[in-house]
């Protein structure tokens, strides 16, 4: 087995086993929760961005009901799948990170999932970002995305190791809670088949925070968010002190 022991940056070498590890199961799941919020709202939009794009799943999906679609993230490799992937001539490619956040227009629909958000674990950063969201959405427009819980990020994986079984790859996870910072510290060691039978190995580190759902609505307030709606992402039901992920509805 050949090994590369260097810890990368979180998705350099995910991006191309991603979509089998968590991003057709999350992008379902999103898909469902997304729907059933636009037509319960009569959400209407023809401009769309997906920031934090990942390998441009809802990007693309965004693109197929509207006329201009946005793919944005900070990672080249992820933006690389993505444009590899897409057929669509209405997205447009950018690479920036959450706090750099600069679109070209303002946008009807604004999208970010898969607890993307967590990643920052500088709450000027998250709140920074979200002052960017409210730039980037016009009045009237919509921005919809969600963030994990301290439920879900210490009790849901807390202190664990798991391993996920992929084709032609296997990713090894450990898990850790500091409680006091409220994050959680993931090592993900990556083991990709080479043409040869030979495995890669990459290890990346990704940390997630917990922030407090009151923090995140004066922010969204602050951002000039006319209008805040707050959902469990499992089935659209009241938040509560189970809730592991929150589906936000914003409106400006």
């Amino acid at each position: 087995m050949d090994q590369m022991n260097c810890e990368a940056e979180p998705y350099r070498e995910l991006a191309g086993i991603y979509d089998e590890l968590v991003g057709n199961t999350a992008f379902d799941c999103w898909r469902e929760n997304f729907d059933r919020l636009v037509n319960r709202n009569g959400i209407e939009f023809t401009t769309a961005a997906d920031i934090a794009c990942g390998t441009g799943l809802a990007a693309r999906y965004l693109a197929g009901t509207c006329a201009r679609a946005y793919a944005i993230d900070k990672s080249a490799e992820m933006l690389d799948e993505a444009r590899a992937r897409c057929g669509l001539r209405n997205i447009v490619f950018i690479r920036q990170q959450f706090t750099e956040l600069e679109l070209p227009e303002r946008v009807d629909m604004l999208t970010s999932n898969f607890d993307s958000l967590n990643y920052l674990t500088d709450e000027g950063d998250l709140a920074e970002s979200l002052r960017r969201f409210g730039e980037s959405v016009r009045p009237g427009g919509h921005a919809i995305f969600d963030l994990n819980t301290s439920r879900e990020l210490e009790a849901g994986w807390g202190d664990a190791v798991m391993v996920h079984r992929l084709t032609g790859a296997f990713s090894l996870w450990e898990s850790s809670w500091d409680p006091g910072a409220r994050i959680n510290t993931l090592r993900m060691t990556n083991f990709i088949e080479r043409e040869n039978g030979s495995y890669d190995k990459f290890e990346e580190v990704h940390r997630e925070r917990a922030y407090d759902l009151d923090f995140i609505l004066q922010t969204l307030d602050r951002a000039g968010f006319a209008a805040v709606e707050t959902y469990d992402a499992k089935g659209l039901s009241a938040v509560n002190s189970d809730t592991r992920r929150v589906q936000f509805l914003a409106r400006r």
